[in-house]
C-alpha cells in the first residue's frame, strides 16, 4: 500500500504528497470518503482508503512541536 498525503485541494483536485516527498494529484471524486488537507490516504493502485490512526498521530505530533516553539524562549 502506497501512502499519501493530502497537501491540498484545487477545485476537485487533490495534490498529494508521497512518501518520497513527490506530488501525485487525485480526482477528489475518485476518493469514496470525505477528504481534507492533512488528510492520510492509502491506496493499492485501484482504491482509497483513510488512515485516520496515522492521520490522529501526524497531528499530535505537530501539536506537540508547537507547544515546544511557544513555550522556548
Amino acid at each position: 500500500m502506497e501512502k499519501l498525503c493530502v497537501d491540498r485541494i484545487i477545485g476537485d483536485i487533490a495534490v498529494c504528497e508521497k512518501e518520497d516527498l513527490s506530488r501525485t494529484e487525485i480526482k477528489v471524486s475518485d476518493i469514496p470518503f470525505e477528504i481534507y488537507e492533512g488528510s492520510i490516504i492509502l491506496t493499492d493502485g485501484k482504491a482509497y482508503f483513510p488512515d485516520k490512526s496515522e492521520e490522529e498521530e501526524r497531528r499530535r505530533r505537530v501539536i506537540e512541536l508547537q507547544n515546544k516553539l511557544r513555550n522556548k524562549k
